[in-house]
């Protein structure tokens, strides 16, 4: 079957696209798109476009309440010993959602920052974009904690989200309903801007796998979701994590949950060889996949590898060029929190470096570089 493929009309020739974290409104200015939007080269000069695709997700909300599904409640990491994962004891409410949706499109949002930043880019470079850049924005995860989320236009009634004191039916329905709100005003928003380089794509699924037990069902709910959102004219995306669970639900998900899927190796996150890089290229190739590239510069997280982080980036792009999805796959970038600004500007020469390599990456162009790339004499500030 193959890799999902790159530059596909059906998704607005989407290449490479990159994970945007946020917190609050002032998470991405128009100083800090601008690395992500066009490549900076000497003098702070742009000299050409970067990333195609924009996927724009906050894990919590302003009032500290959590948009992203589960919390780790251990100390380690998933598989590693006292990993300990449930579905979040803080989980955000209508407040929270209504909050998101103007932090992405309301008045000098997100949105309409990269949009001013893609037009200026454009005078800068000289040039018109070869196609809009893409836009894709994660829904939060309808918590099934959640048992007082509160009301939305056409439904008096609290949404409650639990199987407290109903059943799993009416549950689902009711988490089903806040989701298509959502959908629904980021649609109606969009409408309103005429944005005039910016496509939305669609929307991002935000667990990075699917649950279906005695009080959850993401798996109906995800049906019915897809089907407004692909009503609407557009996608729904998914980036799993690396699981043999997750490598079967992607077997034929076009048909049933997503339009779109890319695979996390997890490969930068855990110890060991290079088997995990490995096996998800086998396995997104297999099922019509892309694949995650995946590198930080600081997390809060309970990670061994931050020692050779770098090393296993440098892995991520010379794998590329071996299992062929830097050329032959739609890939999408997670880079933790307003990475690239930070590189570019970074004491450390393999991180400003980096900066650079990701770009030929992304062109295309990068050529296979070996282990002593990584010893420059720099030191970095994790470290």
């Amino acid at each position: 079957m193959g890799y999902l493929k790159p530059g596909l009309a059906e998704l607005n020739y989407l290449r490479h696209l990159i994970l945007m974290y946020g917190h609050d409104k002032d998470s991405w200015t128009e100083r800090d798109l601008r690395y992500y939007v066009t490549h900076i080269g000497k003098d702070d000069v742009p000299d050409g476009w970067f990333y195609d695709s924009f996927l724009f997700l906050n894990s919590k909300a302003r009032s500290g309440n959590d948009f992203q599904a589960d919390v780790n409640l251990g100390t380690t990491m998933n598989g590693e010993g006292d990993f300990y994962a449930v579905c979040s004891p803080n989980p955000a409410h209508v407040d929270d959602w209504r909050d998101l949706v103007t932090l992405y499109l309301g008045e000098d949002g997100y949105i309409d920052r990269l949009e001013t930043s893609v037009q200026r880019a454009a005078k800068e470079l000289n040039t018109t974009i070869p196609f809009k850049r893409n836009v894709v924005l994660a829904i939060p995860y309808p918590h099934i904690t959640q048992a007082q989320f509160g009301r939305i236009p056409g439904i008096p009634k609290n949404l409650n989200f639990s199987v407290l004191k109903q059943s799993l039916h009416d549950a689902t329905q009711n988490r089903l309903n806040a989701a298509r709100w959502f959908v629904q005003e980021c649609l109606r928003l969009w409408e309103s801007k005429n944005y005039r380089h910016l496509h939305l794509l669609g929307f991002y699924w935000i667990y990075e796998t699917v649950s279906r037990s005695w009080d959850v069902d993401d798996h109906v709910l995800l049906k019915e979701l897809k089907r407004t959102v692909n009503q609407s004219g557009r996608k729904m995306f998914w980036i799993p994590f690396f699981a043999t669970y997750n490598f079967h639900l992607l077997d034929d998900y076009q048909s049933y949950y997503f339009d779109a899927a890319f695979l996390q190796p997890n490969y930068m996150f855990y110890t060991g060889g290079d088997d995990n890089l490995i096996r998800a290229s086998e396995e997104a190739s297999k099922r019509n996949a892309g694949i995650e590239l995946e590198y930080f510069l600081r997390l809060d997280e309970p990670i061994r590898t931050v020692a050779d982080r770098k090393q296993r980036f440098r892995n991520y792009l010379n794998k590329g060029i071996e299992l062929g999805y830097m050329k032959e796959s739609a890939c999408a970038h997670f880079q933790g929190m307003n990475a690239l600004p930070q590189m570019y500007h970074h004491q450390d020469p393999v991180e400003r470096q980096f900066y650079d390599d990701i770009y030929e990456f992304v062109k295309g162009t990068y050529i296979h570089k070996d282990d002593q790339t990584i010893t420059g004499k720099g030191k970095s500030r994790m470290e």
